[in-house]
């Protein structure tokens, strides 16, 4: 029977790693639970959901070996809210109990025997990245991928590694986001890999990347799963295999002959005023018209009960144009952008538009414009 003693902050750090894999399951209890087995002198926490597994582990005394799966939503509310540094855990006759201080609880508990074998990823291309610079690329291309799971073709990052290049992209059908970084060295002429990652698991991996004091991140690959590892923490997870939109062809293919200089914190602030009056409006949420015209902006948002209107200096080039816009759409990517000067590039009122940073040629944004009412 499992009997350990560990460092109260450490349980509940593990516990916010691995529950980023686990989901209420009514048919199958156990996946809702996370697992806890001893491990010589170190406590071995996980969570899946059978699609998505992640490991840690902490230093534990162990004073009796084990295996036990928590309910572990009521008793990270309890450790939280206890100050206690070191804490004892006993399964007994079934339950969990936790012994802090003067503070004696007792927990139901799954049955350990019927959570799922782990599975393991034994061969596959390994690349090594530099964790702080993969975790903003990430951020940043995951605005555009779909929310919805049920568009499951779409709700991913994509990743491909080819050319000494890794290359991340998502998309929505109605906007499309493209980051490029170049491999270091000693990660280049490797095999190529192409991937959908599940935005369930991006989702999780930004969460922990956030957490972990380290500078580097493995990614290991078959094509079918993917592997994510820290020193102390395992992100195993399947890959989506169904077709992901063919983003070369709308890199390679799209035609603009107009160009748009805005200044990028003027641009930022216009688009956070519209989007007040934009978000409610019936007829075309988030729409704002775009009228560029004489280096010059006009935007205007309107909404049932209230309308803005900006202006603000351009440098255009090409002609006048008129066009609605998804203002939600601009704000997430201009947020990424670092550079002074955000550039638009434009053919026509139907075509989609070209958003980047002048001075990071490695990022694009495409948006679709939305239909002009009234016109």
């Amino acid at each position: 029977m499992l009997h350990i003693i560990v460092d109260r902050k450490s349980l509940l750090r593990a516990m916010t790693i691995v529950e980023n894999a686990v989901t209420e399951n009514k048919i199958r209890e156990v996946l809702s639970g996370i697992y806890i087995e001893t491990q010589g002198e170190k406590a071995i926490l996980r969570g899946t959901d059978l699609e998505l597994s992640i490991n840690t582990e902490i230093e534990a005394q162990v004073k009796e070996d084990g295996k036990i799966v928590i309910k572990h939503k009521l008793i990270e509310e309890f450790l939280k809210q206890i100050s206690d540094d070191k804490i004892t855990l006993i399964e007994k006759s079934g339950k969990l109990i936790i012994q802090a201080g003067s503070t004696n609880t007792e927990f139901s508990l799954y049955n350990v025997e019927n959570f799922p074998v782990q599975s393991k990823l034994e061969n596959g291309v390994e690349y090594v990245f530099e964790k702080g610079k993969l975790l903003s690329n990430i951020e940043n291309v995951k605005i555009s991928a779909s929310p919805n799971p049920e568009n499951l073709a779409v709700n991913c990052i994509r990743v491909e590694i080819e050319e000494n290049k890794l290359k991340l992209i998502s998309s929505d059908t109605y906007r499309l986001t493209y980051i490029e970084e170049d491999l270091e060295d000693s990660q280049k002429n490797k095999e190529n890999l192409s991937l959908s990652i599940p935005l369930k698991t991006i989702d999780g991996l930004v969460k922990i990347m956030r957490l972990i004091d380290e500078e580097k991140i493995t990614l290991k690959s078959d094509g079918s799963k993917v592997f994510f590892k820290f020193s102390s923490v395992e992100i195993l997870t399947r890959t989506i295999d169904l077709q992901f939109p063919d983003y070369k062809s709308i890199l390679n293919n799209s035609q603009h002959n107009k160009k748009i200089l805005l200044n990028t914190k003027d641009f930022l602030s216009v688009l956070k005023r519209t989007a007040i009056f934009v978000r409610d409006n019936k007829e075309s949420k988030n729409g704002g018209i775009f009228l560029f015209s004489n280096n010059k902006l006009l935007l205007t948002g309107t909404s049932e009960n209230a309308q803005i209107k900006e202006e603000i200096v351009t440098i255009q080039e090409g002609e006048d144009l008129r066009i609605s816009l998804n203002v939600k759409f601009l704000l997430d990517y201009i947020s990424t952008i670092e550079g002074k000067v955000t550039v638009l590039e434009l053919l026509n009122d139907k075509s989609s538009v070209i958003v980047k940073d002048e001075d990071n040629d490695k990022s694009l944004y495409f948006t679709m414009p939305l239909a002009i009412r009234g016109n």
